[in-house]
């Protein structure tokens, strides 16, 4: 009891207070453990919503930003190919050039342009400018030396992933896509440097048309070089994408002119329109080849390692050959890690040699648009308002041989798309039903009437490939149905010209047999004799 007089304590209990801090604290907890165990755990960090479909200059802006980070990844590489030159002179001993030295003989050469003094009053030694001028050609001579013994120690550099040996021999094209000037420009280099050091010259053709993919000039580059010992098999490659008879009359065209072997490198992409040919599987067509390189390699009994080099236009699946050779080897990474691949073109950047074993070594190469290939596509075709130019440009584009960021306009290469599906209904009315539109958009409406502008305004609307107030995206239309067609949505093909009697040069019934005998090809659908029958009947669907 209080004491009278004695004021009261204004304290009250904690409790509840207590109470509420340590549920507080064992739900905080609860959660935490839950986070933890939640898959589906996403960063603080806000993603970024990307630029809306509807928001104007889309895809201008888009261009500007990958044409700034081009630029950006252009300038790393470059600071770090001049640090590793630096470092590769300051331990060789030799002098670097700085920027001061470089300036310097920049302005001695304006100085020249600008005040028209010859080179020889600056060797003068009675010339004050003479000195500057010497040391700065010794400077930029040193460098030079030291850049090119850089890049020679980077060409010997291994790298061994899974279960195969695979290098990096060379980097020429440097860097990403090459466009079609610069592809040609690289021809000799790449081509010439692979046929050097190759026996057997694998060149993909891509089956949906092959003559597209076809160099008449390569074939007779390797057919004379080295006194004819060089051997040439062409891989018809994607046979998926093709009907059976076209595969057939396609292989019959071509072996007579070189031993020819049908190949499915890889799994089409989702969705793909493809044909089953039963017995012509992944892995029946990758084993007989690599039984016939086996076999060359053997009867030949040399010291050496047999070199194989791929050859061929971009995205025909050179590299995907070589991973589905590498994948018969038993080992269940080589396949995925020996090459990349890719859906666009200009994946493979360099000469990459791949070791199968002590016998057999791959080479893969990037893609060349070859100089004075065969005319693009079928001898007859002719387009009205084409240039031959464009026509060149839209059966590029049409064989995949460009990647997306070099079309700049893909609607010729969709007026040519059309023009050879029309010719048959077999290619016609399965492009029809993709895209779920009338066969009289592709009637002329008018006398003014554009075939190519009604079909993509349907795919646009279909597609749902609209711009700002409804307008349909006539090039964003046009680029969904490339990739259709690359990624083997669209059927077509280009059905093989008509036999004549006699062969080109650089080819031959004579070459076939015998090439086809040290390969061993009989019976392994190489063969133009009784044995194709065989071949025949397993290709049906």
């Amino acid at each position: 009891m209080a004491k009278p007089g004695k004021p009261k304590s204004k304290r009250t209990p904690v409790r509840l207070r207590h109470r509420i801090e340590k549920a507080s604290a064992a739900k905080q907890r609860k959660q935490r453990k839950l986070a933890k165990n939640n898959p589906q755990w996403r960063s603080r960090l806000k993603k970024d919503p990307g630029i809306p479909n509807l928001f104007p200059y889309k895809d201008r802006i888009l261009y500007e930003i990958e044409e700034k980070n081009r630029l950006k990844e252009e300038d790393f590489r470059r600071r770090r190919e001049e640090a590793k030159t630096t470092k590769a002179a300051q331990s060789a001993g030799q002098a670097v050039p700085t920027e001061d030295d470089i300036n310097k003989e920049d302005a001695l050469s304006d100085l020249i342009d600008d005040e028209g003094m010859d080179e020889d009053e600056l060797d003068d030694a009675s010339n004050p400018m003479s000195a500057l001028l010497a040391s700065a050609r010794a400077r930029a001579a040193e460098y030079e030396g030291a850049s090119g013994e850089d890049e020679d120690d980077e060409m010997d550099e291994d790298v061994s992933e899974g279960d195969v040996d695979v290098t990096a021999t060379s980097s020429f094209p440097t860097s990403g896509p090459q466009p079609l000037e610069t592809s040609r420009r690289a021809f000799d280099k790449v081509f010439k440097s692979v046929l050097s050091t190759s026996d057997i010259l694998l060149y993909v053709l891509d089956a949906r048309d092959p003559n597209g993919t076809r160099s008449r000039e390569i074939e007779r580059s390797i057919t004379a070089a080295d006194a004819g010992s060089k051997r040439l098999i062409l891989i018809l490659n994607k046979i998926d994408l093709v009907p059976s008879p076209v595969l057939k009359v396609w292989l019959t065209y071509l072996r007579r002119y070189f031993p020819t072997l049908p190949l499915r490198a890889n799994n089409p992409a989702s969705n793909a329109k493809t044909f089953d040919h039963k017995a012509l599987t992944v892995k029946a067509t990758s084993e007989t080849l690599l039984r016939a390189l086996k076999s060359y390699a053997a009867s030949k009994q040399l010291k050496r390692s047999t070199t194989v080099g791929i050859v061929g236009y971009p995205n025909v699946g050179k590299s995907s050959v070589i991973n589905a050779l590498t994948s018969r080897l038993g080992s269940s990474r080589s396949s995925s890690t020996a090459c990349p691949v890719g859906a666009e073109a200009g994946i493979t950047t360099a000469i990459r040699e791949v070791k199968l074993d002590n016998k057999l070594k791959l080479l893969d190469s990037p893609g060349i648009v070859f100089p004075s290939a065969s005319t693009p596509g079928p001898s007859d075709e002719t387009i009205p308002n084409f240039s031959k130019k464009q026509l060149n440009e839209a059966n590029l584009t049409l064989l995949s041989a460009l990647p997306p960021s070099a079309i700049t306009d893909p609607v010729p290469a969709i007026t040519l798309l059309l023009h050879r599906l029309s010719r048959s209904q077999a290619t016609l009315n399965p492009l029809l039903e993709q895209y779920d539109i009338p066969a009289s958009t592709l009637v002329p409406s008018g006398a003014d009437g554009d075939v190519t502008t009604d079909f993509l305004i349907q795919v646009a609307r279909k597609r749902g490939r609209l711009g700002k107030g409804g307008v349909p995206n006539l090039h964003s239309a046009a680029m969904g149905v490339l990739m259709d067609w690359r990624d083997g949505r669209i059927r077509g093909w280009v059905d093989a010209p008509e036999e004549t009697e006699g062969g080109e040069s650089g080819g031959g019934r004579e070459i076939v047999k015998e090439w086809a005998e040290e390969f061993k090809l009989e019976g392994l659908w190489g063969d133009d004799g009784g044995d194709q029958e065989e071949g025949v009947d397993v290709m049906k669907e």
